[in-house]
Order: structure tokens, then C-alpha cells, then sequence
């Protein structure tokens, strides 16, 4: 279990992704700390529990939902329209575009 208390920071390599009810449920070493909706290719919703946020989740959850996209042969992987502005600042930085003004993202895998 992780103590997001002695955590200040993710990695993407303390982050896995696993199948849940509506997609992936996120986990940090283990411990459940968010939720993505969707599928392979399409994003929907990721949603990081309050005491965990501010610690890149969402970034790193994010990144490895990318390559799981790769990893099932998904060839770009869509975001939709309904994003927070601080996913917007994300989505940004990790080399999303835009996809035509407030329709969604979209990255190449």
C-alpha cells in the first residue's frame, strides 16, 4: 500500500493501469488512487481521488494509457471535449492537438 502522505511525486513507472467496470482503475504501487473511463484509443474521464492529486497521476495514468493504446494496435488515441483546464495544460504538454476549437485531443500512438 502507498501513503500518498510519503508521496510527493509519480513516475510513470509506479503507475499500471487495470480493467474495471467503465475502463481502467489507476494504481500507484498497488494502491487505487483514480479511475480512467474509456477504451483503448478513446479517453473519456480520468478521475484521481483528492489526496492524491497534485502528485502527476494524471499525467503518468495519462502516458500509460497511451501505450496501452499502442499495445492493443490502436494507431491515435482521442480525448473528448469535456476536460478540465488543468487536463487541458496536460493534454497540452504531452503533445496533444487540439481537434478542431472545444471538440476534443487527439495524439498519434
Amino acid at each position: 500500500m502507498s501513503d500518498p502522505n510519503e508521496i510527493s511525486q509519480v513516475s510513470t513507472e509506479d503507475v499500471d493501469l487495470t480493467e474495471a467496470r467503465l475502463g481502467y482503475a489507476i494504481l500507484v504501487n498497488g494502491t487505487y488512487v483514480g479511475a480512467i473511463e474509456g477504451i483503448p484509443g478513446k479517453l473519456e474521464h480520468i478521475e484521481v481521488e483528492p489526496h492524491w492529486e497534485g502528485k502527476g497521476i494524471a499525467r503518468a495514468a495519462l502516458h500509460e494509457f497511451v501505450c496501452l493504446s499502442r499495445d492493443h494496435g490502436i494507431p491515435e488515441v482521442t480525448v473528448n471535449n469535456a476536460v478540465h483546464p488543468a487536463m487541458e495544460h496536460i493534454l497540452e504538454t504531452e503533445g496533444f492537438e487540439e481537434v478542431s476549437e472545444g471538440v476534443g485531443w487527439k495524439i498519434e500512438t
